[in-house]
């Protein structure tokens, strides 16, 4: 039995700890409860599209596999790696630019941020306009991505990198630079585009800065440029806690998730649909559809009669009521397909169909390339989704999709079907197209 002065020691420790647990429980349920509260007063639209911005639709981003791989390279202050703009769409260039960040990851070098080659207003099918046969300088990465966004994630989980906006940062820092590819290091890859030997990636470009800048006369700072290098770097090289969050780094720009969050509440709106920024996806909700038949395509894809015959196929089965086209087809498709979504009873609706005044002016602002930022946010929440596999749009939303309840990306079936080529609780695509085996490997959603 205990002493009485025994009880005091024991009673004089407990009591404060008893208290204190007691108070923050206290504080959570009122801070549960007040915030339960505010969220009643608040304007319904304000609310949803808060919601929106606040909440990734696969949660918060871990950056335990970013940290941890950063941790394990060995960094050289004063060496600097540099990329050119690679000219495409948002899948196009949101993968180059990730490809540029991961490979001064595994060579431990500083970086810049790559530009963003935008395309002729008038033709969307060239890309690359004012080529005098040089690289392209583009426009800043603003004109895509959230750039304090990027610096914040990477300051937080890569802190051994020193990040530069632009070139712009370097135009008074004397420095030599070296102009190099893949080939130029003796990479070997696979179907010619994947690098086979990722181990001796870094050795071999130490090796070549030997030769080009010899250690007994190297002087710092000293940059390389990479020439556009996409589809090169095998994502099951990294953790899976890396290939699911890495992508993530490069956010889509604050006004094209604001008119996505827009869109998505008019359309609950207006089709009563279960949506709900804070819960990830829902299956019951609506269909997302990537179309590909725009002036800029090239050859590899389908047909407009094949590409819909599986698009339409895919949506009588999903049971929905409504579908979100993606696309930048010509209007003589888009009421094709439509009229025929109809058949099935799907109402269809495009992001210029579910925005009112002030944001339809914001949208029409916006460029080509930018109006399909809006797409990819409103796509990522689509209860069900299905795409082209010639379209690595298509495929980095079913990649990213693939992760919102949690899942890795090693849970996916890829279908035998020779019409299918990804099939998940959330997405599919469709094809047997080379290409989208190329994409499923080398993706970082």
């Amino acid at each position: 039995m205990l002493s009485s002065p025994s009880v005091s020691q024991v009673l004089k420790y407990a009591v404060p700890l008893l208290f204190s647990a007691w108070l923050l429980s206290f504080l959570i349920s009122y801070e549960s409860a007040y915030h339960g509260v505010v969220r009643q007063f608040k304007d319904e639209r304000e609310l949803f599209v808060s919601d929106f911005l606040e909440h990734e639709v696969d949660g918060s981003l871990d950056g335990f596999g970013i940290a941890e791989l950063c941790a394990s390279k060995k960094w050289t202050p004063g060496l600097i790696l540099s990329c050119d703009a690679a000219p495409g769409g948002v899948g196009v260039v949101k993968n180059a630019h990730l490809s540029c960040i991961r490979f001064a990851m595994e060579m431990g070098t500083e970086f810049v941020v790559p530009r963003i080659v935008k395309r002729d207003d008038k033709d969307i099918a060239n890309l690359t306009p004012h080529n005098g046969g040089g690289p392209q300088r583009g426009v800043p990465i603003d004109y895509f991505f959230d750039y304090d966004n990027l610096h914040e994630t990477l300051s937080r989980f890569c802190p051994q990198m020193k990040v530069y906006r632009s070139m712009d940062e370097l135009h008074d820092v004397p420095h030599t630079p070296y102009n190099f590819e893949l080939g130029t290091l003796d990479v070997a890859r696979t179907n010619g585009s994947i690098i086979a030997d990722m181990p001796h990636l870094s050795a071999q470009f130490k090796a070549y800065m030997d030769r080009v800048a010899p250690p007994a006369t190297r002087r710092y700072p000293l940059r390389f440029n990479l020439a556009v290098t996409n589809w090169a770097f095998p994502t099951a090289y990294d953790t899976p806690s890396f290939a699911r969050n890495f992508g993530r780094v490069l956010r889509i720009r604050k006004d094209a998730r604001t008119l996505a969050a827009s869109a998505l509440f008019n359309m609950q709106k207006q089709f009563k649909l279960a949506l709900d920024p804070r819960s990830g996806i829902r299956n019951g909700s609506f269909v997302g559809i990537h179309l590909r038949t725009e002036k800029d395509a090239d050859t590899i894809f389908p047909s407009y009669e094949n590409q819909a015959a599986y698009l339409l196929e895919y949506l009588a089965s999903a049971h929905a009521r409504v579908a979100f086209l993606a696309t930048g087809s010509t209007e003589e498709h888009i009421t094709a397909f439509s009229t025929r979504a109809r058949d099935f009873n799907v109402t269809v609706v495009l992001k210029r169909d579910v925005l009112h005044d002030a944001d339809l002016a914001l949208l029409n602002t916006l460029t080509w390339d930018q109006r399909a930022l809006v797409d990819y946010e409103i796509m990522l929440r689509a209860g069900l989704m299905a795409g082209p596999s010639e379209s690595s749009f298509a495929w980095n939303l079913a990649l990213r999709r693939n992760g919102a309840d949690g899942a890795s990306r090693g849970t996916h079936h890829v279908a035998s079907n020779v019409r299918v080529q990804w099939k998940d609780a959330h997405s599919a695509i469709f094809g047997a197209s080379e290409k989208g085996l190329l994409y499923m490997a080398t993706i970082w959603p």
